[in-house]
């Protein structure tokens, strides 16, 4: 297989949404296509960096790979728009939501104080505690040092505790539960960390194929500390330069798009090593799609 020549990018290759190609890239297009580089390369590559279909296929002709799942996953996801506006302007980020917005122009993130009682976090991490499997990552990892937590699938506990919770949670966000993923725990113990990842699915990627699929990416992060951790296990923002502590009962929450919808690569962090103790969070996710109107009525 041929691989298609680089392309030096710039800011701009993502900075601007679902955009029709330009001469520049038309013209690489032209190149790869001329040298015989693989067409599932090509589309993949382009889809990455966020142009929109039709353009895609304006540009390849009669090379275009009309079969090609990623083709298929991207044609749907463009032809069903996404409530951006409820997504940017989720309840969350309103006065009077009792969040509170960090101070910063990079990524839309927001912390709410005592989100949850103490005797609520203590419940909760006993169901935790009961149901627990070694946390997985979406694209393999060669460090097996990369993730070492532990994962509870609550949700299939069918404990009341654990609906109730799910259900405070989006209203909290103002996105209807069918809109969200189911909610996940995760228990780090001395050593075990999170190295730095982003929640969204990488756009163009067998990833964003195996995990997005109609339901789209990941929208809204939704994280509460179950505990006071007693040295590390910070949530590190890596472009923020921003290390938040594990306090007990206080949720973290950010959104992984920018307002066009594109991903937000600010978002990347990294769950730190605990160093003494033990730490618990629980995180449900957001989608782009879902089953009927997305915002709760205000």
């Amino acid at each position: 297989m041929i691989l298609c020549q680089p392309k030096f990018l710039g800011y701009w290759s993502f900075a601007n949404g679902m955009k029709p190609l330009d001469e520049s890239w038309n013209a690489w297009v032209n190149e790869n296509i001329a040298r015989g580089c693989d067409t599932q390369e090509l589309l993949s590559i382009l889809l990455r960096h966020e142009f929109d279909i039709r353009s895609i296929r304006t540009a390849m002709g009669i090379h275009f790979p009309e079969h090609s799942p990623l083709a298929l996953a991207a044609e749907h996801r463009e032809a069903a728009p996404v409530d951006l506006d409820s997504v940017t302007n989720a309840r969350l980020t309103r006065p009077g939501g009792g969040a509170v917005q960090f101070d910063t122009p990079k990524v839309q993130l927001y912390l709410i104080d005592k989100f949850l009682s103490g005797d609520e976090c203590d419940e909760v991490v006993a169901i935790i505690d009961r149901n627990l499997r070694p946390s997985t990552v979406t694209i393999p990892a060669t460090d097996k040092t990369f993730r070492t937590s532990r994962t509870s699938d609550l949700s299939r506990v069918g404990s009341p505790i654990v609906a109730r919770l799910d259900d405070k949670i989006a209203r909290a966000v103002g996105i209807r539960p069918s809109y969200s993923e189911d909610i996940q725990a995760q228990r780090y113990d001395v050593g075990q960390q999170f190295g730095p990842h982003t929640d969204f699915f990488e756009p163009g990627t067998s990833e964003y194929l195996e995990f997005g699929g109609g339901r789209g990416n990941r929208t809204w992060t939704f994280m509460v500390y179950l505990n006071d951790v007693e040295v590390g296990g910070a949530t590190y923002f890596v472009a923020l330069d921003h290390a938040f502590s594990p306090v007990k009962g206080t949720a973290l929450a950010w959104n992984n798009l920018r307002p066009d919808g594109t991903v937000n690569r600010d978002t990347m962090h990294a769950g730190m090593p605990v160093i003494a103790g033990h730490k618990i969070i629980i995180t449900k996710w957001f989608r782009e799609r879902g089953m009927g109107a997305m915002r709760y009525d205000d």
